[in-house]
């Protein structure tokens, strides 16, 4: 599972919807002692949901916090190699 150390948003939102706050970037540490990632609207990186999960690209789409219940929030789009699906690689998607 992906755990973030607390994350922060960097910079001022760049929209407010009601009790929503929405951001274009957000910073963490992966691991308590490692380095600072920052992750931003609109890009892509690997990452690993789980320790028996294959790695995959995620391209956030969404940072937005809940004010109201002081949530911080992000939606990615995950994206597999067909090898990691339930319905695996066949020949319409070519070889490796």
């Amino acid at each position: 599972m992906l755990t973030l150390c607390p994350p922060q948003w960097v910079g001022a939102p760049s929209c407010q919807r009601g009790s929503y706050a929405f951001y274009k970037s957000v910073s963490s540490r992966a691991q308590p002692d490692g380095p600072l990632q920052v992750w931003k609207l609109g890009e892509f990186y690997f990452i690993q949901c789980g320790p028996e999960d294959p790695v995959c690209i995620a391209e956030v789409t969404l940072l937005w916090e809940d004010q109201a219940r002081r949530h911080l929030l992000a939606s990615a789009r995950l994206y597999f190699l067909p090898e990691d699906t339930p319905k695996g690689r066949t020949r319409e998607h070519g070889e490796v």
